[in-house]
């Protein structure tokens, strides 16, 4: 499956024009909205669409305007949410390819406070462990029906995980590498912290657990001290396929898995509105929400559906 979110889209764009501002319009692509100049862009343009989280290179005469503020951001400019920046389509590129390497577009990656460049280890032999990867939902809208049964898990700020008991022993890992073990590790850390992980993991070995390790970790603490940190998980991987929603719930308590926001008919505005707010584990922003069906299932192009809405409060302040 490609990674939209680290691309910069070549798309064709939908303009109306802005309510409360006659210098401005507004792009629609997919179902993100970004502001623009007036007659910057007509109606069915091919443009290449740079994303919320996205680091340009300001030393370039395109991006000069944006010294000082090269992570882009999310905007509320006149009343309309404003998401990430609309910039001309390079000559001979066609909708659907990526300009990032043209215009030297980057990905935000968001520094850990606490060392997490522990050494890595090969990856365990004979099992199938994905990179854990969600896009924006604000790109694949279309991809849930009205009135689908969903679920609404907050997107917590921290370290992604995954923990496995494979091979009678317990293994411990980022979103990307297996760590060795070490007490300085944050994974283990984490492991260590909460007993039940390999618990639940010696009782159905090969499963994977993934989740995310918070706490004094980035920029959201939810209430940690010192180097404390917290485990919830989202999701288990079992012969490689992801259990049904139910399923995943029968084995994990409900202090032990992501908090459930909102769990019924899919409503796209309704489920915007809910990425925003305080988080259900401490008193400060919730990152966002991520979505799935109940019943999983793929599509043949982008793979899995599950999609995240990121809080606009926190794309603009984070």
């Amino acid at each position: 499956m490609p990674d939209y979110t680290h691309r910069v889209e070549i798309v064709k764009l939908k303009i109306e024009n802005h309510p409360n501002a006659d210098k401005l319009q507004i792009a629609r692509i997919f179902s993100f909205t970004c502001c623009v100049g007036k007659e910057q862009f007509q109606d069915g343009d091919l443009a290449a669409y740079v994303q919320p989280d996205s680091v340009v290179d300001s030393t370039r005469p395109e991006f000069d305007f944006l010294k000082g503020h090269e992570r882009i951001r999310v905007r509320r400019l006149r009343g309309v949410v404003s998401m990430g920046l609309v910039m001309p389509c390079p000559e001979g590129m066609v909708e659907g390819d990526d300009a990032a390497e043209f215009y030297g577009v980057t990905h935000y990656e968001p520094g850990m406070v606490q060392s997490v460049s522990d050494e890595m280890e090969p990856p365990p032999v004979g099992i199938y462990v994905p990179k854990y990867d969600i896009e924006s939902m604000y790109r694949f809208r279309s991809q849930f029906i009205d009135g689908e049964e969903v679920v609404a898990t907050e997107k917590i700020h921290g370290a992604n995980s995954r923990f496995m008991f494979h091979n009678d022993r317990m293994w411990c890992g980022s979103r990307g590498e297996w760590k060795k073990p070490s007490d300085g590790n944050l994974w283990w850390r984490a492991l260590a912290a909460h007993p039940w992980i390999e618990k639940a993991c010696r009782e159905f070995p090969d499963d994977v657990i993934y989740g995310e390790v918070f706490g004094n970790v980035q920029s959201l603490k939810y209430g940690a001290t010192g180097n404390e940190v917290f485990f919830r998980a989202f999701d288990i991987l079992r012969s490689g396929e992801y259990l049904n929603y139910s399923d995943f719930e029968s084995i994990l308590g409900v202090d032990q898995r992501v908090p459930v926001l909102y769990r019924g008919p899919f409503d796209f505005d309704a489920l915007v509105a809910l990425s925003d707010g305080k988080s259900t584990l401490a008193d400060h922003m919730r990152e966002g929400i991520v979505v799935r069906p109940i019943i999983e299932r793929r599509d043949d192009h982008i793979g899995r559906i599950q999609f995240k809405l990121v809080s606009n409060e926190y794309l603009s302040k984070a």
